[in-house]
Parts: C-alpha cells; sequence; structure tokens
C-alpha cells in the first residue's frame, strides 16, 4: 500500500505497528448491511434520521462530480452554503484560490457564545479522475464520490439541522473541505487544500477543544476501526468516540481496535494545535473507482454514524 492519504503514513507507520502488538487484535471486522439496535442514548437529544442524511448524499451527487474548475462543483459549492444557512446562527465562507482555480470551504457556527467548542468536519469535493479503475479507460473518468466525500457531508448536514432544532449546551464548528481530493497524494500535491487552508487560519474562526473529521461513512458494510494517525494524535478523543460507540450498542461497526494509518484533512488540524480524530470506514471497494455511488451507500450507515456523534456532542458540557 502506498503512502498516501489512504495507505500506511511513513510518519506513523511504527506507532501502528508497536499499537497492533500491544493491543493484540485482529484486523478490524466487517461491518454489516443488517440493521443495527436502536441506541441507547443517555443524552437528552433527538434521533438522527438516515434517510433525511441519505436524501442530502445523492442531492450532492445528482449535481455531479464535485470536481473544482467544472460547473457542478461551482453550482454546489452555493448550495453547501445555502444548506448550512438555514441551520447555523453564522455562516463563514473561506474562499481561496489554487493555480486558477476557486474552491470554497463552507463553515457553520453553532451555539457561538459557549465556551468550549468542538470541530467537526469533513469534505465536499470528489476525484477528478479514478485512478483505481482497472480499465484504462475509466480512469480519466470523474469519480462520483458518493461515499468518499457526500456521505461525511450528509451526516454533517443532517447534525446541523439537530442542532439547529435543539441546540447542544458545547459550541459546534461544521467546516465543509474543498480541495481534499484534487490532486496527487504520492506528491503532496494539490491534496488536503481546504483543510490546510482552514487550519491556517483557524484560530480566526474557532477555538475548538477537538475535532472529528468523518470521511466514506456511508458504506452499507459499514466497519470503522481507530486510525492511526488519530490515535498516535489525539488519543484521548478515540477513546471517547469508541467508548460512545460502544454504549451506544454500535460496537459491531466501531471495533475497537487500529487497522489503517491514514493522512487525511484531521492532520493539518492536529498540526495546528487541535487534536482531530479520523473516522473512516476504508475498506470500501469502491474508492477512486466510477461505482462509488449512493447504491454503495445505506441510510442505516449513515444514521449508526450520526447517532454516535450527536451523542458525543450532545454530552458535552459548555465549559
Amino acid at each position: 500500500m502506498s503512502a498516501s492519504r489512504h495507505g500506511i503514513s511513513r510518519i506513523a507507520l511504527a506507532a501502528l505497528t508497536a499499537l497492533a502488538i500491544l493491543a493484540g487484535s485482529p484486523a478490524c471486522q466487517e461491518g454489516t448491511s443488517q440493521a443495527a439496535q436502536r441506541p441507547r442514548a443517555s443524552a437528552s437529544r433527538p434521533t438522527f434520521d438516515g434517510e433525511a442524511a441519505m436524501a442530502l448524499l445523492r442531492a450532492q451527487c445528482e449535481v455531479g462530480p464535485r470536481v473544482p474548475g467544472t460547473a457542478a462543483h461551482a453550482r454546489m459549492r452555493e448550495w453547501l452554503k445555502q444548506e448550512m444557512e438555514k441551520s447555523a446562527e453564522r455562516v463563514v465562507v473561506q474562499d481561496f484560490r489554487y493555480r486558477n482555480l476557486t474552491l470554497r470551504n463552507v463553515v457553520g457556527i453553532f451555539n457561538e457564545k459557549a465556551i468550549r467548542q468542538v470541530l467537526l468536519c469533513a469534505h465536499w469535493d470528489s476525484r477528478p479522475a479514478a485512478d483505481m479503475e482497472i480499465t484504462a479507460s475509466k480512469r480519466r473518468m470523474p469519480v462520483p464520490g458518493a461515499n468518499d466525500g457526500a456521505s461525511g457531508v450528509a451526516v454533517l448536514l443532517q447534525l446541523a439541522r439537530m442542532f439547529r432544532n435543539l441546540p447542544p449546551k458545547v459550541g459546534v464548528v461544521i467546516a465543509l473541505f474543498d480541495g481534499e481530493d484534487y490532486g496527487d497524494f504520492e506528491r503532496d500535491e494539490g491534496v488536503f487544500l481546504g483543510s490546510r487552508h482552514f487550519a491556517s487560519r483557524l484560530r480566526e474562526v474557532c477555538n475548538p477543544a477537538y475535532g472529528i473529521l468523518l470521511d466514506m461513512v456511508g458504506d452499507k458494510d459499514l466497519g470503522i476501526c481507530r486510525e492511526g494517525n488519530s490515535e498516535l494524535l489525539a488519543r484521548r478523543f478515540n477513546d471517547l468516540v469508541f467508548r460512545i460507540a460502544g454504549e451506544l450498542g454500535f460496537r459491531k461497526y466501531f471495533p475497537d481496535t487500529v487497522r489503517y494509518t491514514v493522512t487525511d484533512d484531521h492532520v493539518p488540524i492536529n498540526e495546528a494545535g487541535v487534536p482531530c480524530i479520523d473516522l473512516i470506514d476504508f475498506d470500501y471497494r469502491y474508492w477512486h473507482t466510477v461505482e462509488d455511488t449512493p447504491d454503495k451507500c445505506s441510510p442505516e450507515s449513515l444514521r449508526i454514524v450520526g447517532e454516535v456523534v450527536a451523542e458525543v456532542v450532545y454530552r458535552e458540557p459548555s465549559k
């Protein structure tokens, strides 16, 4: 596996190996498409609507691949702003340039007066070339990005609706990053553009205690293991999220073991001084292919992830 966004990071390989030995645990178990038991939530909050999140996922894909420089990308950046404005107290739009491209982060802020803040984030763009396709001609086609992009955004937009209807005690910042999947991961060129831009100006926008990144969380066969860089850089918050997932009855979908180490949008956030974990199901056969379409995703998977993140947020104190 190459040292790319979704590969074994050279920096964290030694740490991952040590963690696996200490844990003595097998590889991350596969998830399942069967319905999970209803969560035993302890926080007073609304339930997460997986069907509504699935509709948000489909709406993004209906626009087309959200590749920077395309008409679909331009439509989506306006749609995301409008959707966030329906729910957030305040919306910050970060427009920036990469070469000749116009990129945009959309940031929604909730319960802004709270002393303590939590950051939730995902990327919304999709990849211009399906580089994991077997057929050479298909490798030049854009990726639909149903799971790799739209799933995390769908969960966050549905959480935004929940926060509007019943504000949590803690402040919440929802950041939708652009330009994560545009360029070359091996050369670290033209990738993580939005998260790096956000991280460079993070304290101008917010002051979160920690962050949670959602990436590829809609797979019908859901199985989210602890991610290696999250374990290395933000283990306290990995512990928090995986403990709550277990308490809600979702251990089957959140196996408490490390499998992959991923260089993703959470790395720039950690480098900016905010511990941030990555919730990602990397056992997804359609990654970076033209088959990453909504039919490979499940409202039940979105519900499970949404319930876990909602429970984490609604349990947080105001300070």
